[in-house]
């Protein structure tokens, strides 16, 4: 379950900040209210983890592999967000109000929890579609071995239904110069009956 700061009143973006840089917890800032990120599972660190660095290793030259500490300004919306990792290609943009926040990631990536499922696949993710340079907000089950993709079809619009791959599927990603395969993202964390491999 995902924790919210109970405030007397709706806090500014400025006011979040001042306490989001001191705090050792991440929180996001949704239409004034702070909301506390949870800490991931072993086996959402894990899938995390080993995602990325198949990412890292087959990432255009110019692009990046970025960790769940990177904050992201939504201009849409007024929110920020983060994912539990993401793709940027060339340098970092920023808001001209939060010099840590970033609004240019090409991928984002998500592995669900109970707890934060349907913001994942909701809110989050209409977040994250209208940024400009995102081109795939990828999902990731943990009690499956299955990646939905969602992606960009045109500049001002996304496809309806996500691709969704399981196990023995490959998939490509923007800006990824090899494609992906589910097992390598999922052997050793979660077997083929969905049942983690960490316990």
């Amino acid at each position: 379950m995902r924790a919210v700061l109970r405030l007397d009143r709706r806090v500014t973006y400025a006011e979040y900040l001042a306490t989001e840089h001191q705090s050792p917890v991440r929180h996001e800032y949704l239409d004034g209210v702070v909301v506390a990120m949870a800490g991931g599972s072993d086996e959402h660190n894990a899938l995390m983890m080993q995602l990325a660095v198949l990412c890292a290793n087959r990432c255009e030259p110019g692009c990046r592999v970025f960790p769940a500490d990177q904050r992201f300004w939504i201009p849409a919306t007024g929110r920020g967000r983060y994912s539990d990792g993401s793709i940027i290609c060339g340098a970092p943009r920023h808001p001209p109000h939060d010099g840590q926040a970033t609004t240019n990631p090409v991928v984002v990536f998500e592995v669900l929890s109970p707890s934060t499922e349907g913001d994942d696949e909701g809110d989050k993710r209409i977040d994250f579609q209208s940024l400009d340079a995102l081109e795939a907000y990828v999902v990731l089950a943990q009690d499956d071995r299955r990646v939905r993709v969602y992606r960009r079809a045109a500049p001002s619009r996304w496809l309806e239904t996500p691709d969704v791959w399981t196990d023995g599927d490959r998939f490509e990603l923007p800006r990824l110069r090899a494609p992906l395969l589910v097992a390598d993202i999922y052997d050793g964390i979660i077997d083929q009956a969905g049942q983690s491999l960490l316990r």
